[in-house]
Formats: C-alpha cells, structure tokens, sequence
C-alpha cells in the first residue's frame, strides 16, 4: 500500500521546510487559514504549488474555545462560518476535515445529557452536509478521558456516527492516544472502514508538546504500522510539526515505499 507523508505546521512559513524535509504534505489547522485575508488565502495556495506541497487533512474546523455541547451553541451561526472555512479548505486542496478537539464535545458532569448529544449530532450533521458539497469527508478522533469525556473509543464513535447517517462521516486515529482509547494494534483491521487517517508521535510528550518518532525511544512504531499494513491502510500519516528529515526518514524506513 502506498501512504503519503505528511507533517502538522501552524505557519505558512513552515512550507519550505516542510519540503526541504521531505514530506509530499502538510496538515493544517483551519484556524490558521481563517485568520487569513482572502489575499493571502490564495498566495498562500500558490505558495503550495510551488513547494509541490498538498494539502489532504485539515483539523478543528471550529476556533479554540467554542464548545459544541454548551448551551446556546448557535448551530445556524456557525453554519455560515464553516461554509466560508469549507470552501477555503477545499480551494486549497483538502479531502478530509478532523473533529480531533477534545474540549469542544465535554459533556456536563451531571444531569441528562442526552439533548446535548443531540445537539453534537446535529453539528456532524450539519458539517457532512457543507463539506459533501466540497467531495470532502468529515472524520472524527476517539480521544482518551484526559482530553475528553464524550467519544473515547473506536466502537463509540463508530456507533455515533451511524446515527447521523452520513456516507462522508468517518474516523481517524493517533497512535498517543492508542492506549487512552483502548485499542490494541491487532485490533486496528475491524475499524478498516472507519480508519481514514492516521497521526503518528511519542505519546511521551514533553510539556505537552507533540513529540516526532526517532530512534531509540522507546516505543514500537513497527509494530503499529504492521498494524495499518493488515488493515490495508493507503492513507496520509502526519507526524507533529517539531517533525524534520531525520523522524521522515525513520519512519521510511519501517514502511518503505512499495515498488
């Protein structure tokens, strides 16, 4: 299966190194593209094209700080700011948008909470629809119980994601989080169908940075990939943003290029 290497950057100035690295993509946020003028939103593209850099993934299409199950989330509000942030996204290329926020689905320690998980369906919902429009597919992360308390798992998402009942609505995952979810790697081939992209770091982050693989640290890379290899995995795998030749070429080589 063949894979695309990708790396997270927050600055358009990270292209060229990105590049220079040896990464085909970048991971980005949508904040970073809506604090841009139009302007620079397409001198941003051309800048892409000429690195030869695409742009597959993009991630937290809502900005920091607003939460989808607190009342009053205004579900028509944000519509029409995820449409202008959709139709940015797609100009520059991008087939997949990730809910990977933890803190913008924390359900209330009490009470019922099932009108708020409602409302969480409704914005899937509602983010299915403005992205089909762009060929783009929505994907949602299990994250563990520190970052979140609502979706924690593959077999939760999975069952979430039935009830919206959208053909552009799938899943991701982060091998940090591995662990925190509860899913073993000779586990990952039954959610095949539901795992669309991949994040790759040491889960051992130091202040709360994401850490890119290397050598000698401890962790079994090889084993994950062997992994994403059963479940025929041909996506893109983004390493975190401090990622430079030397993790690319790392990971390379634990799942070289097929002939």
């Amino acid at each position: 299966m063949t894979i695309r290497w990708g790396k997270m950057i927050d600055d358009s100035a990270d292209i060229a190194a990105a590049e220079r690295a040896g990464f085909t993509h970048v991971q980005l946020t949508v904040d970073m593209i809506m604090a841009m003028s139009e302007t620079q939103s397409a001198g941003f593209r051309d800048e892409l094209a000429r690195h030869k850099i695409k742009v597959e993934v993009c991630t937290s299409p809502l900005p920091p700080g607003v939460q989808v199950t607190e009342m009053g989330f205004n579900l028509y509000a944000w519509t029409e700011y995820l449409k202008k942030a959709v139709r940015r996204i797609a100009d520059l290329g991008c087939k997949k948008l990730a809910w990977n926020d933890g803190r913008a689905r924390v359900l209330p320690w009490e009470g019922d909470v099932t009108g708020i998980k409602e409302q969480v369906l409704q914005f899937l919902y509602m983010l299915c629809e403005v992205s089909d429009a762009f060929g783009i597919t929505v994907l949602v992360e299990p994250l563990g119980p520190r970052r979140t308390n609502f979706l924690n798992t593959l077999p939760e998402v999975e069952d979430f994601l039935t009830r919206a009942g959208k053909e552009n609505l799938r899943s991701m995952i982060s091998f940090r989080e591995l662990s925190e979810i509860g899913l073993g790697i000779e586990d990952i081939d039954k959610f095949s169908r539901l795992i669309h992209h991949v994040q790759l770091e040491n889960p051992l982050m130091a202040s709360g940075k994401r850490v890119p693989p290397l050598p000698g640290d401890g962790q079994d890379y090889a084993s994950f990939f062997n992994g994403l290899r059963r479940a025929g995995y041909a996506g893109t795998v983004s390493l975190p943003a401090a990622a430079d030749k030397a993790s690319l070429d790392f990971c390379r080589q634990l799942w070289p290029e097929q002939p």
